[in-house]
């Protein structure tokens, strides 16, 4: 049986209702301006915190101050301080440097190096057919003074004597070198050196008897043009199966491994990156056809990044069988903003998932033949004659490779 309220009663109701209605917006309201009170009340006491040392120093400290790798340092400060194991705060001249090596150039002087236990700066490559081979720099030179300032006179070291190094293409550096002979007796002369552009070659080939071996060691714009000549020269050859060595390859941008796949794999959706919120299939392979060969990868522990999700690729979309030990497992997805500075901030920003969906983070893809170098052989430092007796996990690749 159907029972009538009265209007009166209706109408208290809708009363009700509105009024529970507006205590719950209300009191969300002010839990939204508690928490924002909150955040601005907390940022102001970190400004507080940092002006109230700042003051200080710059009141007390004696020595000179440089005000532009103060600000350096406290960027990277606070991006250490994110929690982020992958983000990095660069300067301007290392945001320079680093996007010129993603298009596979580099500018430079044609020299590696890294600092020295002494404070200077220790000359670990030098570049084929640069000017620094061309007016004898070797490998193991110490660099002591840039520009007519000794490297530790610097106030900011190591770090402000190489950005002086870091310059742009037609830049000239005067250095100071010194040389140890065998005998303990050291040698010191100077070069000038004109900043270059040097193409970055990442992939390099040899063949196995039908074996074609494809080493990869970065992933930069120009290695799909590489890697798709790679092949087709190890084709000719007369390779029918093929070994991709990725061991200690850091990755590089997301985007350049979709041309390197395109070359291998059939059509499909590689690799999805899921954001905050939002999924998005960041890696699609569009050619139709697919190399259908054998294929063996060789893999590491210093396998990063995109190079952990090529493995990934040809494992799940053209059954290749991978060769190693387990990779570094880093599986989020980093990206470069640039800073009104000039400097930039990397920072992780989505998980990445393989094309079978498997989540690698701090895990690692994991070979299906588990291979390690015998004790005390460094990868390296296999020469070339020494490759099939050293190095056992190309031994194997090769094996696997042989034989399906």
């Amino acid at each position: 049986m159907n029972k009538k309220i009265s209007l009166g009663l209706a109408i208290a109701i809708a009363a009700l209702v509105a009024a529970v209605a507006v205590i719950f917006t209300y009191n969300y309201a002010l839990e939204r301006f508690n928490s924002m009170i909150s955040s601005v009340s907390d940022k102001e006491e970190n400004y507080t915190r940092i002006s109230e040392l700042d003051t200080f120093v710059r009141a007390s400290y004696i020595g000179l101050m440089d005000e532009r790798l103060l600000l350096d340092s406290i960027l990277e400060g606070y991006t250490a301080g994110i929690g982020d194991k992958y983000a990095e705060y660069f300067t301007a001249a290392e945001t320079q440097a680093m996007s010129t090596n993603d298009t596979g150039y580099t500018v430079g002087l044609g020299i590696s190096y890294e600092p020295d236990g002494s404070g200077y700066i220790l000359i670990t490559d030098v570049t084929t057919d640069s000017d620094a081979e061309t007016l004898g720099l070797q490998t193991g030179d110490i660099i002591t003074a840039v520009n007519n300032t000794d490297v530790i006179h610097f106030s900011a070291g190591y770090e402000e004597a190489t950005a002086l190094m870091k310059g742009d293409e037609g830049t000239k550096v005067k250095l100071y070198v010194k040389r140890t002979a065998e005998d303990g007796v050291a040698e010191y002369f100077d070069v000038e050196l004109e900043a270059k552009r040097f193409e970055i070659v990442t992939v390099f080939t040899s063949v196995f008897d039908t074996v074609g071996y494809i080493k990869i060691t970065a992933f930069n714009d120009r290695t799909d043009d590489e890697l798709s000549e790679a092949i087709d020269s190890v084709i000719s050859e007369g390779a029918e199966s093929l070994i991709f060595d990725i061991r200690d390859n850091p990755g590089g941008s997301i985007a350049t491994l979709e041309g390197a796949l395109d070359r291998i794999l059939g059509a499909g959706d590689i690799v999805t990156a899921y954001y905050k919120d939002s999924e998005t299939v960041v890696v699609k392979t569009t050619e139709a056809e697919v190399i259908n060969m054998p294929m063996a990868v060789l893999m590491n522990e210093r396998t990063t990044g995109t190079a952990e999700l090529f493995a990934s690729a040809l494992k799940d979309n053209a059954g290749a069988q991978l060769v190693g030990v387990t990779t570094a497992g880093k599986g989020m997805l980093q990206e470069t903003h640039k800073l009104g500075s000039g400097g930039s901030i990397r920072l992780s920003v989505a998980y990445l998932k393989t094309s079978s969906k498997r989540d690698f983070d701090r895990i690692g893809i994991k070979p299906d033949f588990e291979v390690k170098l015998p004790e005390g052989v460094v990868l390296s430092d296999i020469n070339e004659a020494a490759r099939l007796t050293q190095d056992t996990q190309l031994v194997k690749a090769i094996e696997v490779a042989g034989t399906f």
